[in-house]
């Protein structure tokens, strides 16, 4: 019996240090089951450390694999993207070149027309003004009138804009 009592005295002092009072039964229950759900609690939270831990060292080559290929993937695309880039800008080049020479041409061959039109004009209106000098002297000599002399050797019919 003296064994029974000294492991009582043991239960008694664990039951004091885990919070259980004899003769108050039920507070002795709840603290014995909040210290069982602390203990399962941090039991729990243990085991999760250690699954990811395991996890991250199993699942670090198949990460740093995904990772490589997905760099790969996209240096790849980076690639493709710069080499289209580049041919669209070269094509643009192009393009602007052969537009900027056939503006070139357009422009020379537009001046050309415009060149010889003003001087089919000029060449146009000189005759009627020489016409028209030959008809004026006629109708004074027909009249008996000498023409007037402007001193500058010009005839008098000619624009103001030519002087």
């Amino acid at each position: 019996m003296r064994q029974f009592i000294a492991l009582t005295k043991i239960e008694l002092e664990f039951a004091r240090l885990i919070g259980y009072a004899p003769g108050h039964r039920q507070r002795g229950a709840l603290m014995g089951t909040a210290g069982s759900v602390g203990v399962a609690v941090v039991a729990l939270l243990a085991g999760v450390v250690i699954g990811w831990l395991l996890a991250r060292s199993r699942g670090r080559p198949e990460l740093s694999e995904r990772l490589e290929r997905a760099e790969r993937a996209v240096k790849e695309e980076s690639a493709r993207a710069q080499s289209a880039a580049a041919a669209a800008q070269a094509n643009a080049r192009r393009d602007v070149a052969a537009l900027q020479a056939e503006m070139a041409s357009r422009i020379e061959r537009l001046n050309a027309e415009h060149r010889a039109e003003s001087e089919k004009l000029a060449r146009h209106l000189t005759e009627a003004y020489d016409e028209l000098d030959k008809m004026r002297v006629r109708a004074d000599a027909a009249k008996g009138r000498n023409p007037p002399d402007t001193g500058q050797g010009f005839p008098p019919t000619m624009p103001l804009g030519d002087l």
